[in-house]
């Protein structure tokens, strides 16, 4: 396989082509460290592309519930090479298969493209050329230092597309027909990129799974935290002072702003437990304009949506410290306005909730999620299809139901790498049905290969949602009393 850098060598699994840690970009770090990317240098020879390179450097959690599928271990390789792809193919001889590019989540904190639950495995048998993407994280990625130093992260998202742009019919995709995809942090950026009028031209259609909408900050703000970081490192608050500092040092201070964000929660914060200290600049020479407008104004089409409980884990984990709670909660009704009839709207709405803290948690993933998503596509003029994912597990309690990230196995039709999770997140999945997997996989295929998922466009008169569950529907107007509850208010 020969690319614009070099000679590959990949793997050939399952009857699949697969090249992995392809370097799209120079090693980020010592004389690169917070600059834009850099081209790879170019090399003599065949370059193994069969095993896992190095991911971006970032925080471990012990007993994460998503490792070993979707969150590092300690085992995981971490270093300065990690401007990489995967990519896998149906045949690397073939010509005009569509594309995806698979922008990972994690808050801006932790993820990679390369991360087992993310494997291009499933759409490549379905004839679809996937490419997962590293790009850097936390303090390395997404500090605001000034121009030409700001979004790093999202320069790294971008230059990716470009090399896909300029390399990708090596590997029998259509550069013509590439779709953007990513879930949560990855659906955030996958509206920056909609929003950068870099990227312009270097995709033609995007899917957005479960995207914050309040994931991007002004300068102002952006300023406080890179002034919060260098503190805690005891360093000046310039690209040159920070890039004094290791990469493990950097990796651990970007844990403890983390910590330091969510326990926001505790002061009435509602905001805190939705957001990454980690965010995109707007108002910058890379993201001029506000995402969500410029998303708002693109042509580009779009797959949206969220699944029903966005933040359920997060109201579940309230459960277990009352005097926290308690103030979370009252911070809740605070922030998102959950006066006495928005409490009758959710009360008389089809889940007929009346458990306070369920009640709480509905509003907090519609105010977050949910309305904004909907808002989104209402305020597009370009096609764009809207979902919601409702199906619960068997063994469904409170936090774990439908819960944010419940969907990402079943948009791969990957449902057989539950079993790799921690027994307690296993439970999560009780009686997954893989004709759903199924269902949704083909619906994403379908709209790379066809720009169509298979259920009516978005109209502001019929207002189609495809319901995700054991028997999948269309229903016009799916959220219809909780939508009108926040007009005007969100």
């Amino acid at each position: 396989m020969s690319t614009e850098h070099g000679t590959l060598d990949g793997a050939v699994e399952d009857g699949l082509h697969v090249f992995r840690a392809v370097p799209y970009a120079a090693p980020p770090f010592g004389p690169r460290r917070f600059l834009p990317p850099q081209p790879p240098e170019k090399w003599d020879g065949v370059r193994d592309a069969t095993r896992a390179g190095v991911i971006a450097p970032q925080p471990i959690t012990p007993d994460d519930p998503l490792a070993p599928v979707l969150a590092p271990t300690a085992d995981t390789p971490m270093g300065e090479d990690c401007l990489t792809l995967e990519v896998w193919t149906p045949d690397p001889g073939a010509a005009g298969l569509p594309v995806v590019v698979h922008i990972h989540g994690g808050g801006y904190l932790t993820g990679s493209g390369s991360f087992a639950g993310y494997s291009g495995r499933t759409f490549a048998r379905d004839g679809v050329v996937h490419v997962g993407v590293n790009y850097r994280l936390g303090i390395d990625g997404f500090l605001h230092l000034g121009d030409g130093h700001d979004n790093l992260g999202l320069r790294d998202q971008q230059f990716a597309l470009e090399w896909v742009r300029r390399n990708i019919a090596a590997f029998g995709g259509d550069p013509d027909r590439v779709t953007i995809l990513g879930q949560s942090g990855g659906a955030v950026s996958v509206m920056f990129q909609l929003a950068m009028p870099g990227s312009r031209g270097l995709f033609s259609r995007a899917i957005a799974q479960s995207g914050c909408s309040m994931a991007s900050v002004d300068a102002d703000e952006a300023a406080r935290v890179t002034r919060m970081a260098a503190r805690r490192l005891g360093v000046a608050a310039t690209p040159e002072g920070f890039a004094s500092v290791s990469l493990e040092r950097t990796a651990a201070t970007s844990q403890w702003l983390m910590v330091r964000f969510l326990l926001g929660f505790a002061r009435g914060d509602a905001r805190s437990l939705l957001l990454s200290p980690f965010r995109a600049v707007h108002g910058t020479e890379l993201l001029p304009t506000s995402p969500l407008t410029a998303a708002a104004d693109s042509d580009v089409p779009l797959l949206t949506g969220t699944v029903r409980n966005e933040t359920v884990n997060f109201v579940a984990a309230l459960r277990g410290f009352p005097v926290i709670g308690a103030l979370a909660l009252r911070g809740l009704r605070r922030t998102v306005g959950l006066d006495r009839a928005m409490v009758d709207a959710y009360r008389t709405g089809e889940r007929h909730l009346t458990d306070r803290v369920e009640l709480a948690e509905a509003a907090w993933s519609d105010w977050g999620f949910r309305i904004p998503t909907i808002r989104l596509v209402e305020e597009r003029t370009a096609p764009s299809w809207l979902y919601e994912f409702r199906w619960e597990p068997s063994t469904a309690r409170r936090g774990q139901s439908s819960f944010h990230g419940i969907e990402i196995p079943f948009t791969r039709d990957e449902l057989a790498l539950v079993d790799r999770l921690p027994a307690t997140t296993r439970a999560m999945f009780a009686g997954a049905p893989a004709a759903l997997a199924s269902e949704m996989h083909t619906a994403w295929v379908d709209f790379a290969t066809t720009g169509d998922p298979g259920w009516p466009a978005y109209d502001d008169d019929k207002r189609p949602t495809m319901v995700y569950d054991t028997t999948s529907t269309v229903v016009g107007d799916a959220a219809g009393v909780e939508r009108e509850a926040w007009r005007g208010r969100r």
